[in-house]
């Protein structure tokens, strides 16, 4: 099983134990009460589209699997791994997730499934004791150079593997408390200056991009302050603005994704629409579908008119590829110049 990258090298994960261990670093965070499911495409059985849903019960489990399998088919997955993570006390060895993992395999093609738990792994489909052991085997025995070769990867890219959804969710989440309310003070300050701005329409919206140039320059050797926050936040209600900043991804999505993270913590209703959007765009044109959805919902619970917002969630719900993202970018940036 490869990687979807096309650049090499390629991390090609060959046992379960290295299936196991990549899950929470393919989805960004450890998995709970979830089932995982990755796509496995022709002709070598890579890595397409990442899949989590929380874990249903029993009765509900043929729902998810006819779901899970509209998914892999619109993916063109020729097999698929399942993972099902519980912690349930009520649930014993490998009949956790039983009936979801049968119901699955009853309607698309399973190449391997895993029941992880209590930071160990059984598989669904091997019986011999001699390689599935009734107490499962531990996931810090899985080690191996295409492991390595991952979690480099992620490194390199700034993703760290959280502990759960809640914490990514954390990474993201606006201020609280008295800080929301002085956060959201300065966010009517600016809204008020950025709408006399407005009274000249290109100069405001050329101003704001030179200011966001600027944030995008600095890096993180410069944290962006609270007023430059606000107007930047501001500015993305400007279409024009937030189109342009969202083509600056193609070359400097790195630096992008770090300011409109610093930028979304910053940020209250009802004025963090457009840039946890932006932020959502961009993570998920980059591969990154857990920060996407996370950064989605928080627009959508802000706005759920928000056209831009919709635009993605029809794109994630019909497993647009990341790929095909990035071209919508370059046309919008094609149209730009």
């Amino acid at each position: 099983m490869t990687s979807p990258s096309s650049a090499l090298p390629v991390a090609r994960f060959t046992t379960p134990a290295e299936i196991a261990a990549a899950i929470p670093v393919l989805t960004g965070f450890v998995p709970r009460e979830s089932v995982v499911v990755l796509s496995l495409r022709p002709p070598r059985k890579r890595i397409g589209l990442t899949m989590r849903f929380d874990l249903p019960p029993d009765d509900l489990a043929h729902v998810l699997a006819a779901e899970v399998a509209a998914r892999l088919e619109h993916d063109g997955a020729m097999t698929a791994v399942v993972a099902v993570y519980t912690e349930s006390p009520e649930l014993n060895g490998r009949r956790a997730g039983q009936a979801l993992v049968d119901a699955i395999e009853d309607v698309h093609p399973v190449s391997e499934a895993l029941l992880v738990r209590d930071g160990r792994w059984w598989s669904y489909l091997c019986s011999g004791a001699s390689c599935c052991p009734s107490e499962g085997t531990p996931l810090e025995d899985a080690a191996s150079p295409a492991l390595e070769l991952l979690a480099t990867e992620c490194t390199l890219k700034g993703r760290a593997v959280l502990a759960s959804r809640e914490e990514l969710v954390a990474s993201i989440a606006p201020p609280q408390l008295l800080a929301a309310v002085v956060a959201e003070q300065r966010l009517d300050a600016a809204a008020e200056s950025f709408v006399t701005a407005l009274a000249e329409p290109r100069a405001a919206t050329e101003a704001a991009l030179a200011s966001a140039r600027r944030l995008l320059d600095a890096g993180c050797d410069e944290p962006v302050g609270p007023a430059a926050a606000a107007d930047f936040a501001m500015a993305l209600h400007l279409k024009a603005v937030r189109d342009e900043i969202a083509t600056w991804g193609l070359d400097r999505a790195d630096d992008l994704l770090g300011l409109l993270i610093q930028v979304a913590r910053q940020v209250v209703p009802p004025y963090d629409a457009p840039i946890c959007t932006l932020l959502a765009w961009i993570s998920y044109a980059e591969g990154n579908g857990a920060l996407a959805n996370v950064a989605l919902d928080r627009a959508l619970d802000t706005d759920p008119d928000y056209t831009m917002a919709g635009l993605l969630r029809q794109a994630l719900d019909t497993q647009m590829a990341p790929a095909d993202v990035r071209r919508l970018l370059r046309s919008t940036r094609d149209a730009l110049t």
